[in-house]
């Protein structure tokens, strides 16, 4: 009866784990499939190319002009010519001598021309007069025209020639008739190629004489003139002599000249040729303005004269390219570019000042602007209130504490006065007059930059800076740049803040304590020595507080430990901050407290809702520091440490809103890198009451002490800060810092391992069980 049943139990389980397994085969079948193999990237095209470098220099050509064009002429010398003579070559010998004495003017034409020449003429009876010559030299016969023509000029009478025959006749019918030939009296037509007939007649018109006369036929460009022979030889050589080319004798040069001072230009250069007292060269060397090309023409009929005026424009040209402005992009390294323009714009530009510093500068105002703004570890302790006042080393500090507070140390000579920082986003006052050295005086008024002054313009993109000035300016921009645009120092800031309470072996303060010998133990038990340096050691001996100097981690973890042989220390805040020189850093961990600060209802409506006023208060601890570091190592640090909690709450004005115990330090302080600084002496004093125990009869006299229990605390705490700031020249400093970092993480190197062997857990915490491995949770 047993086996059977047993049998049957086996069979059941059997059947079990049969359908226990059907109905797992599916699942082991079922294989997921591979996800899909990631796609390559596609190759790069092939016109990507690489961003183009940052090159400092200037944008295109600082409105560079056209090379002058020069055409230079054939200077042709001038044709010599008399007014009523012949020149030309020497007259020949003669074999011909006249000697005539107050003889009639007909007998002196007969004897010539009969006698002598032997031709046909005649003589016209209204011919009247005498004439008297004597030849003192032979005359060829050549010249016995000529000289019977000069005296019937004498007489107004002319010698005219029809053909063969000589007539003599009075000079007013002679010019009314053509001229036969080029020795009897008459008029010549002389056709102009160049010259106008008009201008021309206006020109020769004050050298015609009696015997000539010259007429203008502007419709065929030609002068008529008639007269006796020698006038009209005389007159069309001076034709001849004014009717040239004179263009192709020309030279000319176009000068461009930059817009909007080409007249002036012109006028210039005018006056340069025409000299202070008109000059010979006043209407040799003609400047004519071309406003709407932006150039002048120098004309000339001398070459060298254009090479002289070529000169003249070098020299100016020259002088234009000191004075003329031109954009040029500078390339920030190290600094930002609102932060370099405003200090080059309050430099070259006082009166228009447009960059605003970097939010970062002007944060600094927050804490550095106040009137106590310096010194550190106070003066002589409050007796009570809020805190005392303390004078510091450097200039001023001021604390303030919760309840009841004292300051620590003693006065400090040698202090200056705390001075008010200017705005970071305020305008510089002009200098007086609005001069400035670079630019030359600037106009009254100001306010209104000019359009071709000097501009400077951020480009917060780029991180650039665009000038826009002249060569001189430009390297002076440039000069400055490279002193102001350089690779800052950083530092690294090692603070502790911590809360220690004050007990019989610190009940005159933690000063007391670290110069009474309390610390000395354990700095020589940890070969920590007191002052690193000599420099540090005479800060030591003046100043009344404390420094601690070292090597490795300074003396800040030394000052606790001894601290906590003797007391509590509660260690608040423990950062390490690494920030640039002379840039504020700030740590901020607490809570935002709301708080009611105001209610109002309005009393014109009825049944209004009552509206609430909501502020907000940051708690916690705040950290505010700037350090600056000097060439000599020494490290000037800007302090703002603040402490802050909530405490029970007040009613005012039927406004219940709690209240904030605040513990402020505001300080500037030196040391030396790697020491250690402490600030401390904000010392609070709280007291509570406690009864507790059996309802009633706790409060029963005498019976009380049995069923009750009466609880009175008193504490007092004081707030210590201690900074050890590190300066990072190099990167082998950075180097230095980042291996004291890592050798204080003892188990840092075992993260990545762990992080990639990390299993899922299930738990809302996935990195819990690292914490663990790590010993950084229990």
């Amino acid at each position: 009866m047993q086996s059977n049943v047993a049998c049957a139990r086996r069979l059941g389980l059997s059947r079990r784990c049969l359908a226990v397994f059907l109905s797992l085969a599916p699942l082991v079948g079922c294989n997921h499939p591979s996800p899909p193999a990631i796609a390559a990237l596609p190759p790069l095209p092939g016109g990507a190319t690489r961003a183009p470098p940052r090159i400092n220099g200037s944008v295109g050509s600082p409105e560079a002009l056209p090379p002058p064009q020069v055409s230079y002429g054939t200077a042709a010398a001038p044709v010599a010519s008399t007014v009523g003579g012949r020149g030309g070559a020497a007259p020949a010998a003669g074999d011909i001598t006249l000697d005539f004495a107050d003889t009639d003017i007909r007998e002196v034409a007969a004897q010539i021309l009969g006698s002598i020449l032997k031709v046909n003429y005649t003589i016209d009876p209204a011919v009247r007069g005498a004439a008297t010559l004597h030849t003192v030299r032979p005359l060829a016969r050549s010249e016995l025209i000529p000289t019977l023509e000069s005296l019937l000029a004498q007489n107004s009478a002319a010698l005219v020639t029809n053909g063969a025959l000589y007539r003599v006749v009075p000079i007013a019918q002679a010019v009314g008739t053509a001229a036969s030939g080029p020795g009897t009296a008459g008029a010549v037509v002389v056709p102009l190629r160049y010259a106008s007939a008009e201008e021309l007649v206006k020109v020769l018109q004050p050298y015609v004489g009696d015997g000539g006369k010259i007429t203008a036929d502007p419709g065929r460009n030609a002068l008529l003139v008639s007269g006796d022979p020698q006038a009209r030889e005389g007159l069309i050589g001076l034709i001849q002599a004014f009717d040239v080319d004179m263009l192709a004798h020309q030279s000319y040069a176009l000068l461009p000249v930059s817009a909007g001072d080409v007249k002036d230009f012109a006028s210039a250069m005018q006056d340069a040729f025409r000299g202070q007292n008109g000059g010979a060269l006043a209407g040799l060397v003609r400047v004519i303005p071309l406003s709407r090309i932006n150039a002048v023409l120098v004309v000339s009929p001398q070459p060298r004269y254009i090479d002289q005026a070529r000169r003249v424009y070098a020299m100016i040209d020259r002088g234009r390219r000191m004075t003329l402005r031109s954009w040029h992009v500078y390339y920030l390294q190290d600094s930002h570019s609102e932060d370099v323009a405003y200090v080059l714009q309050q430099a070259f530009t006082p009166n228009n000042v447009t960059a605003q510093p970097s939010g970062q500068n002007r944060s600094q105002q927050g804490f550095l602007g106040q009137p106590n703004g310096g010194g550190m570890l106070g003066a002589n302790a409050g007796a009570g209130g809020i805190g005392g006042s303390m004078t510091g080393m450097l200039g001023r500090s001021s604390l303030s504490g919760g309840i009841t507070g004292g300051g620590m140390g003693q006065p400090l000579g040698g202090q200056q006065a705390g001075t008010n920082l200017p705005s970071a986003g305020s305008q510089a006052a002009p200098a007086a007059g609005g001069a400035n050295p670079l630019l030359g005086g600037l106009e009254p008024g100001g306010g209104e930059q000019q359009t071709n002054a000097l501009r400077v313009i951020p480009d917060d993109q780029n991180n650039a800076i665009l000038v826009y000035g002249t060569e001189r300016e430009q390297g002076t921009v440039e000069a400055m740049l490279r002193k102001i645009d350089i690779l800052p120092l950083q530092v690294r800031i090692d603070a502790v803040i911590a809360e220690v309470t004050l007990n019989d072996a610190l009940q005159y303060g933690t000063q007391f304590f670290f110069k009474s010998g309390g610390i000395n133990g354990i700095l020589s038990n940890n070969t920590q020595t007191a002052i690193a340096n000599p420099a540090a050691a005479n800060l030591n001996l003046s100043f009344p507080g404390f420094f601690l100097g070292g090597t490795g981690a300074g003396g800040a973890p030394f000052a606790i430990q001894a601290l906590q042989q003797v007391t509590t220390v509660h260690v608040l805040s423990s950062p390490q901050l690494l920030v640039l020189d002379n840039q504020p850093a700030r740590l901020q961990v607490g809570a935002v407290v709301p708080y009611l600060s105001q209610t109002s209802q309005s009393t014109i409506v009825s049944n209004a809702p009552v509206v609430n006023s909501i502020n907000y208060q940051q708690t916690g601890v705040i950290m505010e520091v700037t350090p600056r570091v000097n060439s000599g190592g020494l490290v000037t640090l800007d302090i703002m440490q603040d402490v802050s909690s909530v405490a029970q709450g007040l009613t005012t004005q039927g406004i219940t809103s709690p209240t904030f115990n605040e513990r402020n330090i505001n300080s500037r302080v030196v040391v030396q890198d790697g020491q250690t600084v402490g600030l401390a002496g904000l010392i609070t004093d709280s007291a509570s009451t406690g009864n507790s125990g059996i309802p009633w009869l706790k409060d029963v006299p005498i019976l009380g002490l049995l069923a009750g229990d009466q609880n009175n605390q008193r504490q007092r705490t004081e707030l210590l800060v201690l900074i050890t700031p590190h300066v990072v020249h190099d990167q082998r400093d950075a180097r230095a810092l980042t291996n004291d970092l890592r050798e204080q993480l003892i188990n840092a190197a075992a993260v990545p391992e762990l992080l990639n062997n990390l299993r899922p857990s299930g738990q809302s915490d996935p990195s819990a069980r690292l914490r663990k491995q790590l010993h950084l949770q229990q």
